[in-house]
């Protein structure tokens, strides 16, 4: 199982899970990130940055350490 934090840009995964604090637990369920969604990945930034994804019909840039909590199924 992979974390969101290695899924390629232009690919999708399921979150299957999320893991680490409670703190970011709600954080990212309130942002619509939650089991059984699908999530695109759309750009990885160089050096660090954040990852930009798409959740539903939005856009996130999430931060790497945020990325690496969430579970999922690569889808393609």
């Amino acid at each position: 199982m992979k974390t969101l934090k290695d899924v390629k840009p232009g690919h999708i995964g399921k979150v299957v899970d999320i893991k680490g604090c409670d703190d970011i637990k709600h954080k990212l369920y309130d942002l619509g990130i939650i089991p059984g969604v699908r999530v695109e990945v759309i750009q990885d930034a160089p050096f660090g940055g954040p990852i930009k994804v798409k959740v539903h019909d939005y856009c996130l840039a999430l931060r790497r350490k945020e990325a690496s909590c969430i579970l999922v199924e690569e889808e393609r």
